[in-house]
């Protein structure tokens, strides 16, 4: 394991978190939805400028489940946004098969942990250590 990986496994903290970065305006992530059916998922999110600037923000997603041992979660996407003083930007990230793949060692393929009825986290947040909203599918992701 390396860089963020470690850090969330070991639970050590880390001084510049992977996506860390510095702004000179200040950010909410809000309104959270995620819809989900046949092994995908899609979150949306609302990035408002809550400060006194114009600026960029970079939501990041973060996906987890039992059978990353020892990793707890692994980046699955980001975007970076331009926000407006005072602006409100809307957000999607997709999620879908490869990202709840692994691979196992024992079996040496490729595996689910859609199939293997695993607890699936997902994380946002502006960087590893800062994850502001956390919601845990199930059974939803089945495929029909």
């Amino acid at each position: 394991l390396v860089g963020y990986r470690w850090n969330d496994a070991k639970g050590v903290p880390s001084a510049f978190p992977f996506g860390f970065g510095l702004t000179y305006t200040e950010f909410e992530f809000r309104d959270f939805k995620v819809t989900s059916s046949d092994g995908h998922a899609r979150v949306t999110l609302k990035v408002a400028n809550v400060g006194g600037r114009d600026g960029a923000a970079v939501p990041q997603i973060y996906v987890g489940f039992p059978s990353l041992k020892p990793v707890v979660r692994q980046l699955r996407g980001f975007q970076k946004v331009q926000v407006p003083k005072g602006g409100e930007v809307s957000v999607a990230f997709f999620l879908g098969k490869e990202d709840w793949s692994y691979w196992d060692e024992v079996a040496g393929k490729w595996a689910s942990a859609v199939d293997n009825g695993e607890a699936i986290t997902v994380s946002v947040g502006v960087s590893s250590a800062d994850l502001v909203w956390h919601h845990t599918l199930t059974g939803e992701l089945a495929f029909k």
